[in-house]
């Protein structure tokens, strides 16, 4: 199955031509991730209570977005907001994944090239951010929304939003 994959930042235009998501950055791939410090060995075991956390880190071709990405890094200029978009493509498009990250910096951009020419110039982008939404949309028998499930979380204060 083939996906879409947007990011909006906001005071930051990517190249894209799509009527949903025009002049957002096209995204190549993207991770980040979470984790519970946990051990059995010692104190009381189990999770200490504070969650570790990645900066986003995605890579896109190099477009309009880089010279600001790379000044934004540069300067250490704080970003109110980014929102992350993942689309099944076909006949019925379903955006299906969205995650809302605010309070965020560009902490590395990483650009890259090839002499080949078969391998278009990209880069990858980490952005730092303070808390993250995630909402993810259940597809029906029809190929349409079943409802949506979201989960919030302030890292910063360290609690559910």
């Amino acid at each position: 199955m083939a996906y879409d994959i947007f990011l909006k930042i906001d005071g930051i235009d990517g190249e894209s031509m799509d009527d949903k998501h025009k002049n957002e950055i096209e995204v190549l791939s993207w991770r980040w991730n979470i984790h519970q410090e946990s051990t059995m060995h010692a104190g009381s075991g189990l999770g200490s209570g504070k969650v570790s956390v990645t900066n986003l880190d995605f890579d896109h071709y190099i477009d309009r977005a880089s010279p600001n990405l790379f000044k934004y890094c540069a300067s250490g200029k704080h970003i109110p907001q980014a929102i992350l978009v993942m689309r099944k493509a076909g006949g019925n498009p379903l955006e299906y994944l969205k995650y809302t990250f605010t309070d965020l910096i560009v902490a590395v951009v990483s650009p890259s090239g090839s002499h080949d020419g078969e391998i278009a110039s990209r880069e990858t982008v980490e952005l730092s951010f303070s808390t993250v939404k995630q909402e993810y949309v259940v597809q029906n028998q029809q190929g349409g929304s079943g409802g949506t499930i979201t989960a919030g979380y302030d890292f910063k204060a360290n609690k559910e939003i």
